[in-house]
């Protein structure tokens, strides 16, 4: 009896023993089958997560890209914002190195965008702005070069229709006639060609009529000069000299004559100082601004 009861109980442990052997390779299973799942999982997140990270930093570079694209084409312009761009996009590129969370991140890189969407639109409002003053500056240019062409057209007209002016206002002589003298008794007058017997050389000439020329005193100068080339002058001082343009000039005498813009007939003598040689005597007319003319006179 004693036999079957112990045979009884080493059955009993047995089977417990089984249960308990059974129980742990279920739990050791589960656990496996757990440990497998979580590890498989855990990979799967991992996964995930580098892909949202590559995902973010992705769309950091683009953003930045076209940004710096932009900013080449103008970066006299964007120089300040450069700066503020560029601190978000490190701050961005410090929390994807951190994993921080996603949604922050995609905050940050939102606004980054935005930020860049409305500078690069401001950008472009400046540059059509730019490009409307540029064309309406090359408008500008164009238009004052044609005024100064016609600016410059005017005044050559003008200079011209002064020249004109000034030229019809010249006062003119005409029908000179020079002559030899000889003094006879009583005073009386008598031309010769005689070198030998001339006193005087007298001259006339008429002034032309001309109603734009200046009225009023004329000085008029007279040069005789004699065969050899030599000025007739009564001395060498300034008081026998007059300008001509840049040229001092010696006179052999002068006249003023009160001009009113119609003809007027003009005498001019000069009074032997040393007897006259024979040849060819050239005798000029000025007033103080003109060269009016001139003559010859022959003696024998």
């Amino acid at each position: 009896m004693e036999n079957n009861k112990v045979t009884n109980n080493d059955k009993s442990k047995k089977r417990i023993y089984e249960g308990v052997i059974i129980a742990l390779i279920v739990i050791i299973a589960g656990l496996a089958v757990w440990v497998f799942t979580t590890r498989k999982a855990y990979k799967a997140d991992r996964e995930t997560a580098v892909t949202i990270q590559n995902q973010l930093q992705t769309e950091l570079d683009s953003v930045l890209t076209e940004f710096n694209t932009f900013k080449m084409q103008h970066d006299s312009i964007l120089v300040d914002k450069d700066s503020i761009i560029q601190n978000n996009a490190q701050e961005i590129r410090r929390l994807i190195a951190q994993q921080a969370d996603y949604f922050r991140i995609r905050r940050q890189l939102n606004l980054l965008r935005e930020v860049t969407q409305n500078y690069v639109q401001e950008i472009d409002s400046l540059v059509s702005v730019n490009q409307v003053l540029r064309a309406e500056n090359v408008a500008m240019r164009v238009e004052i070069q044609e005024a100064t062409t016609r600016t410059n057209v005017l005044e050559v007209e003008r200079t011209e229709l002064r020249g004109k002016v000034e030229l019809a206002s010249i006062i003119r002589a005409h029908n000179f006639s020079a002559q030899a003298i000889r003094i006879r008794g009583a005073g009386r007058e008598e031309a010769t060609d005689r070198a030998s017997r001339a006193e005087q050389i007298k001259v006339n000439f008429t002034l032309a009529e001309n109603p734009v020329a200046r009225s009023g005193d004329y000085r008029i100068f007279m040069r005789i000069a004699d065969p050899a080339g030599n000025i007739l002058r009564v001395d060498d001082g300034d008081t026998h000299a007059f300008m001509h343009g840049t040229d001092t000039l010696q006179f052999s005498s002068s006249t003023i004559v009160n001009y009113q813009n119609q003809q007027k007939t003009v005498q001019l003598v000069w009074q032997r100082i040393a007897e006259f040689t024979p040849g060819v005597y050239l005798i000029s007319f000025y007033t103080d601004e003109h060269h009016l003319g001139e003559t010859a006179l022959t003696l024998r």
